[in-house]
C-alpha cells in the first residue's frame, strides 16, 4: 500500500495521522499474513497446509481489527467537514487525501476477505482440518500405547509447546497495546501544552488590556476633576497635556 506523506501542518500531531500509521502497520501484518496463506494454499500437499485453518481465522481476525480502525479514521473525517471553523487548517486537498486513503484502505482489506472466504476455499479449509482431526487420533492412539512415564513426558513437551506459542502471541499483543498507549501519551502531552499556551496568551492580554484601562481612567479621572476646577484657558491647555499624556502611555502599553 502507498503511503502519501502528510503536508507539515496537517501532520505536526495531527491524531489521525497517529492512527493512520497504526493502521498501516496492522494492513502490513495482514498482508503478510496473507502472502503465508496463499503460498501454502497455492503449494500441493504440502507439509504446511496444516496451518491453513488456523491462519485464515488469524487473518480474519487481523482484517476485522485494521476495519475497525478504518471505521475509526473516516469518523474523524466526518467530525472535521461538520466543524470547518475548528479545523480551517485542514484544507479541503488535505481531506481529500484522507478519503481517498481510507477508500483504498478499505478495498484493500475487503479484497483479502474476499479471497479467503470464498467456496473453494472453504472446501479446502474443511479438508485440512479432517486431516488436522485424523492427526489428532492417531496421537491420541500412540499415547495410549505408550508407558504411564512417556505419557507424561509427551503430555509436559505438548503443553510447553503450547504454553510458548500462548505467552508469544500475548507478548504481540502487549507489544501493541504499549505501542497504541505511547502514541496516545504523545499526543495527549502536545495537546495539553498548545492549550496551556493558548491559556498563557489570553492570561497577558488580559492583564494589558486590565492595566490599559486602570491608566485611561486615570487620565479621565483628572480631566473630569479639572472641568470643576478650572477656567477655561487652564483647562484647554492641561486638556492638550493630558492628550500628550495619553498618547504616551498607549505607546508603552504597546511596546
Amino acid at each position: 500500500m502507498m503511503k502519501k506523506e502528510p503536508s507539515m501542518a496537517a501532520a505536526s500531531g495531527d491524531p489521525f495521522y497517529v492512527f493512520k500509521d497504526e493502521l498501516e502497520s496492522k494492513v502490513s501484518a495482514v498482508n503478510q499474513k496473507h502472502a503465508k496463506w496463499r503460498a501454502i494454499l497455492d503449494a500441493k500437499d504440502s507439509p504446511a497446509a496444516k496451518e491453513l485453518p488456523a491462519l485464515t481465522h488469524q487473518i480474519e481476525s487481523a482484517v476485522s481489527t485494521a476495519e475497525k480502525s478504518v471505521k475509526f479514521l473516516e469518523e474523524t473525517i466526518v467530525m472535521v467537514e461538520a466543524n470547518r471553523t475548528k479545523f480551517e487548517h485542514i484544507d479541503a486537498a488535505e481531506i481529500a487525501s484522507r478519503k481517498a486513503f481510507v477508500a483504498t484502505t478499505r478495498k484493500e482489506l475487503q479484497a483479502v476477505s474476499a479471497e479467503i472466504s470464498t467456496d473453494a476455499v472453504k472446501t479446502r479449509i474443511r479438508k485440512e482440518e479432517r486431516k488436522l482431526m485424523q492427526s489428532a487420533k492417531s496421537s491420541t492412539s500412540f499415547r495410549s500405547n505408550l508407558t504411564g512415564q512417556e505419557r507424561n513426558e509427551h503430555f509436559l513437551e505438548e503443553e510447553t509447546q503450547r504454553q510458548q506459542q500462548i505467552m508469544q502471541e500475548q507478548d504481540q499483543s502487549l507489544a501493541g497495546l504499549h505501542s497504541d498507549i505511547t502514541r496516545l501519551h504523545g499526543v495527549t502531552v502536545e495537546i495539553s501544552s498548545e492549550v496551556k499556551s493558548q491559556n498563557k496568551m489570553l492570561d497577558d492580554l488580559t492583564d494589558d488590556v486590565e492595566e490599559a484601562q486602570e491608566r485611561m481612567n486615570f487620565v479621565m479621572g483628572r480631566l473630569s476633576k479639572m472641568l470643576k476646577t478650572k477656567g477655561m484657558g487652564i483647562f484647554f491647555y492641561t486638556f492638550h497635556q493630558n492628550l500628550l499624556l495619553i498618547f504616551f502611555l498607549l505607546q508603552i502599553n504597546a511596546n
